[in-house]
């Protein structure tokens, strides 16, 4: 059996056990996510919002979502799918988009020093900024694709979209950050090299 089933077989593992309320499988589940999830509702909600919408979504995964999940796709995309239709119903529900003032996914968060504590604040909000002038269908992508690890066959079946079309939304925000970075002299090398780094 290769990587990839033994993943596949393990997500199912850990979703039924879910399902059926064993609080030992739930436990890890909500360990392994829950980061993900506070990152996802903390860039498009207001602050306060962010704990209701992640326990919302870790209720629907155990009273009903995981019970469905037949392991077509890894968990992390089933867990992230379920989030980003709990985000529309919000925003449908007219809640207003808005960001956090700090970014949680920077992959340069590595034991830093205090002086690099502060250059990283720094980056951190600046990249906030640009990041919440893009329209959030750009910005979700973009999120999902480089600090969620999800491969655009993934978004593509999250978001509701064509492959093709989030390759495209991928590029766009890549381009489009770049631009919005660099129109108030920001150095994002460092983040654009890794973007870079990976294609769609």
């Amino acid at each position: 059996m290769n990587a990839d089933n033994d993943e596949s077989t393990d997500d199912i593992r850990l979703a039924r056990a879910c399902a059926s309320g064993d609080p030992g499988a739930r436990h890890r589940l909500v360990r392994e996510y829950h980061p993900h999830l506070v990152r996802f509702f903390g860039n498009k909600v207001p602050r306060a919002h962010v704990g209701d919408l992640v326990n919302d979504t870790f209720v629907r995964l155990f009273d009903r979502c995981l019970g469905a999940y037949t392991g077509q796709g890894r968990l992390r995309s089933f867990v992230l799918g379920v989030a980003y239709r709990r985000a529309l119903e919000h925003f449908r529900d007219g809640e207003r988009v808005a960001h956090r003032d700090s970014w949680h996914g920077d992959p340069s968060d590595l034991a830093p020093s205090p002086s690099r504590i502060t250059a990283q604040r720094r980056r951190r909000r600046g990249l906030c900024a640009a990041l919440k002038r893009l329209p959030t269908r750009l910005q979700t992508s973009l999120e999902f694709y480089y600090w969620n690890g999800l491969t655009t066959d993934e978004i593509a079946a999250v978001v509701g979209r064509p492959v093709g079309t989030v390759r495209w939304e991928l590029r766009q925000a890549r381009e489009r950050l770049k631009h919005l970075l660099e129109s108030v002299d920001f150095d994002a090398s460092e983040w654009l090299d890794v973007a870079s780094s990976s294609s769609a």
